[in-house]
């Protein structure tokens, strides 16, 4: 299979401020890549890169073998993180709009909107004002649009993001159906269950580079470790259970394994159900995926004394899904201000004539 995206040693800066410092990667066709990273690790700028919507400073990005990025986007569904819809229009009425900028007339786009609309859940409300959808409703017509044009290649940015937990998990469970079309799909979350999920490969990105990648097979490993929550443990059948191993620690109501291993957590299952006790769950305290996110971000990122001139999002990292860092008080731009500004094409007054890239 050939590679739909190839990245080799990508540079972004917004003025004084790097965001991608040398990143490569490459997916292949039919691939599902998950990029993680925290808030203003420069996932948004990857994408607005390969969309064509800004240029880098220095690097090579090709998508499906050309770097005319502009002429590839017949071929790209897109799906921002957030997305804006003019509310007086119904979701058909909204995709037979969107469907004739594509080509699409007749029966043809007819029936292409209501497959997406049946795809996405969302024939029965199709009707409806997208005033009156919710957040999580607009998510799946997003995906509709993405999908309108049977595109080669998605480009995902932040899908669950600001949705409740059952609007995460709709969300999640429908591009799970969508991925079994076949599409090659790049994913950018901080969320770690849609990769877990999703996505055949995952990359980390910090300090504006890949900082660790793997395939997902290799990390449904056994948890580093897990709580074990069981029925009342008598003193007696504590002592057996934590002579098993040093990382076995036990109390009334549960036993945690720490470090864990497949050979140890069988034996501990085995003990328990000897000693006739009522396992009521097994809840993993660490994923595998989790420990490459924590490793690979806190050994690329420098502390925050080292950290002069980085956005502030950087200096204390949260794990994907947790609280992301408050937008700090000294007044300094993020990623997401930059990103727009450059977006609306003012960054240009911030640098000097030989900085600026052509373009941007």
């Amino acid at each position: 299979m050939s590679d739909v995206i190839e990245i080799e040693e990508l540079f972004k800066a917004y003025g004084s401020l790097p965001v991608l410092q040398g990143l490569s990667l490459r997916v292949r066709a039919g691939e599902v890549y998950g990029l993680l990273g925290p808030n203003g690790a420069g996932k948004s700028t990857l994408i607005h890169l390969m969309m064509g919507f800004l240029r880098p400073n220095q690097g090579r990005l090709r998508l499906f073998g050309s770097t005319r990025l502009e002429r590839m986007r017949a071929r790209i569904g897109y799906i921002p993180e957030r997305q804006r819809y003019h509310t007086r229009y119904n979701a058909r009425e909204y995709l037979r709009f969107l469907g004739q900028f594509s080509g699409l007339t007749g029966a043809a786009l007819h029936e292409r909107v209501e497959r997406e609309l049946i795809a996405v859940g969302l024939r029965d409300a199709a009707e409806r004002s997208l005033g009156t959808y919710s957040k999580g409703m607009l998510q799946r017509l997003g995906v509709a649009q993405a999908l309108l044009c049977d595109p080669d290649l998605l480009l995902i940015d932040e899908p669950t993001s600001g949705l409740d937990p059952a609007g995460q998990r709709e969300v999640i469970e429908l591009l799970a159906s969508v991925r079994e079309r076949g599409h090659t799909v790049f994913l950018c979350t901080h969320y770690l269950q849609e990769v877990e999920v999703l996505c055949d490969r995952v990359g980390v990105l910090a300090g504006g580079r890949i900082a660790a990648e793997a395939h997902t097979r290799e990390l449904r490993e056994v948890a580093s470790s897990v709580r074990i929550s069981v029925s009342p443990l008598g003193a007696e059948v504590q002592a057996q259970i934590a002579a098993l191993g040093p990382g076995v620690r036990c109390e009334e109501r549960s036993v945690r394994l720490s470090p864990n291993s497949a050979a140890l957590q069988a034996a501990v299952l085995q003990a328990l159900l000897d000693a006739r006790v009522a396992i009521i769950a097994l809840e993993p305290l660490e994923s595998p995926l989790e420990r490459l996110y924590r490793e690979a971000v806190h050994e690329t990122l420098p502390s925050p004394g080292e950290a002069h001139g980085l956005p502030a999002a950087l200096w204390d990292l949260p794990l994907p899904g947790e609280q992301s860092p408050p937008t700090p008080a000294d007044g300094r731009r993020g990623e997401g201000d930059t990103l727009l500004n450059e977006l609306l094409g003012r960054n240009d007054r911030d640098q000097d004539p030989g900085e600026r890239t052509p373009g941007a």
